[in-house]
């Protein structure tokens, strides 16, 4: 009975630290900019393009079409989350990313992929510059 209670509790403690908003702004661009170097290293290695994301010939194309949303989501997460101050100073979108957030949460399923694309073509870019520049004036290495 404890095994199962314990694994249980693992569970949770993983799933909640999984989608959580991090405590901190700069966890949270910590998270953003981890988030954003893995997803950008990934879509390389794979050779995933728009095409790909847009419409996924195989089951493995749109298992990772989904993989990729969810990072979008976990990205937005964060960015909606930050300090409003913060956010103005440092170039983030947080009114874009909550709206982007909840759509992803909660259109289940109904969700513009093109519009997800173009966040991660052209706003991770931004959003990487952005964390950057918050962590040069704060001191703190991203790597």
């Amino acid at each position: 009975m404890w095994r199962t209670k314990r694994l249980q509790q693992l569970s949770t403690e993983r799933r909640c630290s999984y989608m959580s908003a991090k405590p901190t702004d700069l966890a949270r661009i910590q998270e953003i900019y981890d988030v954003i170097v893995q997803t950008q290293r990934q879509l390389g290695a794979l050779s995933f393009d728009k095409a790909r994301f847009l419409h996924p010939g195989n089951d493995q194309d749109e298992v990772l079409a989904e993989g990729f949303m969810n990072r979008v989501l976990r990205v937005t997460e964060e960015v909606g989350r930050l300090d409003d101050e913060l956010a103005s100073s440092y170039g983030f979108n947080t009114a874009g990313a909550s709206g982007v957030r909840n759509r992803l949460a909660h259109a289940y399923g109904d969700v513009d992929a093109e519009i997800i694309w173009a966040v991660i073509e052209r706003e991770f870019d931004a959003l990487l510059s952005s964390c950057r520049r918050y962590c040069d004036d704060v001191g703190v290495d991203l790597e």
